[in-house]
């Protein structure tokens, strides 16, 4: 028996992956902001190598925004996990660099006219980057960076997962 009738959009499996890895990130730099407790960096390839997969699944159902997206954020994703010899993850431009172009995708949500949730997940995913790659140019001594690194995460993480259940169960939850 199948469970439903219609295809389900890629979205909601590429939202849930985005939960997956915002939770992690956000517990470990609200609560603790050490390095060695917070989600592995296979975690991380692994998580955006899939987020890939629903980029090219949204391309095959003919969702451009979806694509493009997805694209973009399997890859911020993929390359935050990748150790570079003894760095590890993208670096402070590469952050910053993806913070801008989440941004010019948050405009282009708004000419597309897609829900709010969908842009209120990219602005949390922009002040993500933008405050990693902040966190790498600007030295300071305190968690401040951690903290608001963990609130964006936090954020982007409700916004994620109540869109992937909202789009997931049809017309029980709202998308607005």
């Amino acid at each position: 028996m199948v469970e439903c009738q219609k295809c389900l959009d890629p979205t909601s499996l590429g939202l849930f992956l985005v939960a997956a890895v915002s939770l992690p990130l956000a517990l470990v730099n609200l609560i603790q902001p050490v390095e060695d407790v917070g989600p592995t960096h296979a975690v991380f390839v692994v998580l955006g190598i899939l987020i890939l997969f629903v980029a090219y699944f949204a391309y095959k159902a003919d969702a451009n925004f979806g694509f493009v997206v997805f694209g973009l954020v399997g890859a911020a994703v993929v390359l935050t996990g990748i150790h570079y010899g003894n760095a590890v993850g993208m670096g402070a431009y590469a952050n910053v660099t993806f913070a801008i172009i989440f941004l010019l995708s948050l405009i282009w949500s708004f000419c597309a006219k897609t829900p709010k949730n969908l842009s209120l997940i990219l602005v949390t995913t922009t002040l993500i980057f933008l405050f990693v790659g902040l966190s790498g140019l600007v030295a300071t001594d305190s968690n401040a960076w951690a903290y608001l690194i963990g609130i964006a995460a936090l954020f982007n993480f409700l916004f994620s997962i109540y869109l992937a259940f909202a789009l997931a169960l049809g017309d029980k939850l709202k998308v607005w």
